[in-house]
């Protein structure tokens, strides 16, 4: 019984493995195909077919957010109700064939259209993972789960950004897109064999539905009637979820005040993680510096990113609720530091010009360091605990919030620079960075409350 008990178990983490590399090589081609307009972005501007002005780039990148947020709308319901299996792959499948068609854009009106489309599809991503993540993970690996995918979009992007950034010193910026299209449609083809449904369709037992581990600490909670205040060692108690309906999960997650801060927090970071949107516009502003090298150097943003979230997962999994806050609050003051830095670059002419790039460079490594762990893994893992089987919905949700600060931002940013320069956009940056740091400690404290032992019904 113990072999077999240990085969199982093996032949569960071998598949757990499996799911979780073609969910990161998924939503890396995924970001392949995002990253292609900021990449090209030089380039488009500078094409006298288009005639685009930094206000007009920022328009078409609003546009897409837009799509992004109609998409969170719908795809995670969709992905709760078809699988995360099947929208991943169908959604990949689309972002992929549009990417491709950016590339016969003529106009700004038609790439707008183009870039909603895109992202649109791609919009279904975070959800059907969410959902995929709920049928074969227990919570104990959620954040390690999402650090990794999280670490796969970074290294997406900064993979994306020097090959892209390469491509484009030989190839059109048209090219540029036809390609990213192109690797996506492989990557679709690699992994539909492998990335399976659920555990059943892999010979495996199903996953047992688990509580939100924070929620039923507190049973004064209004958005889990119901629910005892046993800690969330009983996995096997069901969710308060469970029995729900989407729009009965909707109301219980307009109740929760975690769920609003969390929303507050993620439009914060949201704004401050698609700077990438703009960034290599931004480098390529300083003097001497071309497309082709903006876009490569811009990559020290997403490894920045990247290297913060190869363990972030595995810590915020091993830190207390109560550790979380001090570690969330660190990450973003370090943001706000960096923000700072990106201001004093422009804005002391002390500095010599050879020494520009080079510090914008470390700069941005460290301001995608901070950024990320706040920026991925508190809305993702709280979306998997508290959503339960409607995660796939409030991972969309929360990301509509993000997206729709996004979208103001880049409709606005792009204009602040026309109108009043670079140094108008990092200081938006630091307002927004100085509240991403209070609504996120905020946050962390609310989780870590909730998750405290209840003696006779009273808040311990």
């Amino acid at each position: 019984m113990m072999n077999g008990n240990s085969d199982s178990a093996q032949r569960r983490a071998r598949w757990e493995l499996a799911v979780l590399a073609c969910m990161s090589a998924g939503y890396m081609a995924f970001i392949l195909c995002r990253t292609a307009l900021p990449v090209a972005g030089p380039e488009l501007v500078s094409d006298p077919n288009l005639s685009l002005d930094e206000a007009s780039y920022g328009d078409i990148a609003a546009w897409g957010m837009a799509g992004m947020i109609l998409g969170k709308l719908l795809t995670g319901v969709i992905a709760d109700w078809l699988g995360g299996r099947r929208v991943f792959l169908v959604a990949l499948a689309i972002t992929a064939l549009f990417t491709a068609a950016f590339s016969w854009g003529t106009s700004t009106a038609i790439l707008a259209a183009t870039n909603f489309l895109l992202l649109f599809a791609m919009a279904a991503s975070w959800p059907a993972m969410a959902s995929i993540i709920s049928v074969w993970y227990p919570p104990t690996k959620y954040g390690r789960v999402w650090g990794v995918l999280s670490t796969s979009s970074r290294l997406g992007a900064s993979m994306s950004m020097i090959l892209l950034g390469t491509l484009l010193a030989v190839l059109s910026w048209q090219n540029v897109f036809r390609t990213a299209g192109a690797i996506a449609l492989f990557v679709v083809a690699c992994i539909f064999l492998y990335l399976k449904a659920t555990p059943e369709y892999a010979g495996l037992p199903a996953l047992e539905d688990r509580i939100d581990p924070a929620d039923p600490a507190d049973p004064a909670d209004p958005a889990c009637p119901g629910v005892d205040g046993e800690r969330a060692s009983q996995s096997k108690s069901p969710h308060f979820l469970s029995d729900k309906n989407p729009a009965e999960a909707l109301w219980a997650f307009a109740r929760s005040g975690r769920f609003w801060l969390i929303c507050g927090s993620l439009m914060c970071t949201t704004i401050l993680m698609d700077f990438i949107l703009f960034l290599p516009l931004y480098l390529s502003s300083f003097e001497g510096v071309s497309s082709a090298q903006a876009g490569a150097w811009a990559s020290a943003f997403p490894i920045g990113c990247l290297l913060a979230l190869v363990a972030g997962g595995f810590i915020y999994d091993s830190v207390s609720r109560k550790g979380r806050i001090g570690l969330l609050g660190g990450f973003l003051g370090g943001t706000t530091a960096c923000v700072v830095a990106l201001w004093c670059l422009k804005g002391l002419p002390a500095i010599p010009v050879s020494f520009i790039l080079p510090l914008a460079t470390v700069i941005l490594f460290l301001y995608g360091f901070t950024l990320a762990p706040a920026y991925y893994l508190p809305a993702s893992v709280f979306s998997n605990e508290f959503g339960g089987r409607h995660c796939g919905f409030l991972v969309g949700l929360l990301d509509v919030a993000g997206y729709t600060a996004s979208m103001l931002y880049l409709v606005a940013g792009g204009r602040m620079v026309v109108n009043w320069g670079w140094q108008s956009m990092i200081l938006l940056f630091l307002v927004i960075a100085v509240l991403a740091s209070l609504i996120t400690i905020w946050f962390a404290f609310e989780d870590y409350r909730r998750s405290v032992p209840t003696v006779e019904g009273v808040q311990a």
